[in-house]
């Protein structure tokens, strides 16, 4: 016949209940990890672009400076253009185009000009010629700042906001240029044109 000894089998509860503890403390720990950094990059805040000023000039006279649009920083913390992408959509009673330029600032050819890498969507939209201001922002800080322009230009081949004859494929009267913050996803400018 066998005895145990009271402190025998008291070992028994005690072991599985510290193996117990500490998987649960080792879950936690993992599941805290996971979801506090989840959590941060769902919370990070995006720049406080106070002010913005847009513009979109419609010059009939000269096709190069035509259907530029501009969009200046007039206040609030500066922004990394790296960090930006600008959606363009044009519409009209025929057309509904819409472009996305992304890995800014340009690096085509001419100085800080796009090229078909920055266009996502409708690359005609936005149009890619030397002389057509395809510039994002004026200097080599890729800082988006007081006093700084965004500046591109619309594509009349593609969309029109010119006075054109009724019954123009092309013929577009509303523009929204939005841009957003990447890293935060969310909006820190928008502007709707209706020349």
């Amino acid at each position: 016949r066998l005895v145990m000894k009271q402190q025998d089998r008291a070992v028994t509860p005690v072991i599985s209940t510290v193996l117990m503890v500490a998987i649960v403390i080792i879950l936690a720990a993992t599941a805290s990890v996971f979801f506090l950094d989840f959590t941060e990059k769902i919370n990070e805040p995006a720049p406080n672009v106070a002010d913005t000023t847009g513009e979109f000039a419609i010059d009939e006279s000269n096709a190069f400076d035509n259907q530029i649009v501009r969009i200046t920083h007039l206040a609030g913390e500066s922004v990394a253009v790296e960090e930006i992408e600008i959606i363009v959509r044009a519409s009209g009673p025929d057309i509904a185009a819409e472009a996305r330029l992304v890995d800014l600032p340009g690096d085509g050819f001419f100085t800080r000009s796009l090229d078909d890498s920055n266009i996502d969507g409708n690359e005609d939209l936005v149009d890619q010629g030397y002389q057509s201001a395809r510039i994002i922002v004026v200097d080599d800080s890729n800082r988006w700042t007081a006093g700084k322009t965004i500046e591109f230009r619309i594509n009349t081949g593609t969309a029109d906001f010119r006075d054109s004859a009724e019954g123009d494929p092309n013929e577009a009267n509303e523009l929204e240029v939005i841009i957003v913050h990447t890293p935060s996803n969310a909006i820190i400018s928008e502007d709707t044109f209706t020349p």
